[in-house]
């Protein structure tokens, strides 16, 4: 019977302190997978109404086919200051489970939240992006972001490039005399 009261006050106490988290439905879509033979493509999910304080974490796979740059960036509107979508982590994830982590690029209170990420040197292999947030309010909402690749030149490119700024210095040059 004692133990009835510490029961209670431990729940007023967990809902007093804010732990939504424990009783956030997860409603993470689906793995995707990107296409990126075009070299681009367009990530999003969308949330219907009533899903304030739920949790998300999605998973968008890809595979890159030789040496690649990267980059990605996710978003959401605060729409009418209700809150729209609060990211936890902007991560890029390798077969081996390596990861980068995005950076967020929007100040606190900014009426959109912004993370972006970048990788200069993608080997071959098999990569995922995972998008991990809260929805912070109960209207209709999503976020969008889109991934780009695009190969590193080989350093044949650079010296060629090089040979080029020199030609065209030493034309220049010869002609000012």
């Amino acid at each position: 019977m004692k133990r009835t009261p510490t029961v209670v006050a431990a729940l007023i106490l967990a809902a007093a302190t804010g732990l939504p988290s424990a009783w956030a439905a997860d409603i993470s879509q689906g793995v995707q997978t990107l296409d990126l033979s075009s070299g681009s493509a367009v990530l999003m999910h969308a949330f219907g109404a009533g899903n304030a304080g739920n949790t998300f974490s999605d998973r968008y796979n890809f595979t890159a086919g030789s040496t690649e740059m990267l980059g990605a960036l996710v978003s959401s509107l605060d729409r009418l200051g209700l809150g729209g979508v609060s990211f936890d982590s902007f991560r890029l994830y390798d077969s081996g489970g390596l990861s980068i982590d995005g950076v967020r690029q929007s100040a606190p209170g900014a009426t959109a939240e912004v993370w972006t990420l970048s990788s200069p040197h993608l080997v071959a292999d098999n990569y995922y992006l995972l998008v991990s947030g809260t929805v912070r309010n109960a209207a209709a909402g999503n976020y969008v972001g889109s991934v780009a690749i695009s190969p590193v030149p080989e350093p044949a490119t650079y010296g060629m490039l090089l040979g080029g700024v020199g030609i065209v210095g030493w034309l220049a040059r010869r002609r000012k005399r």
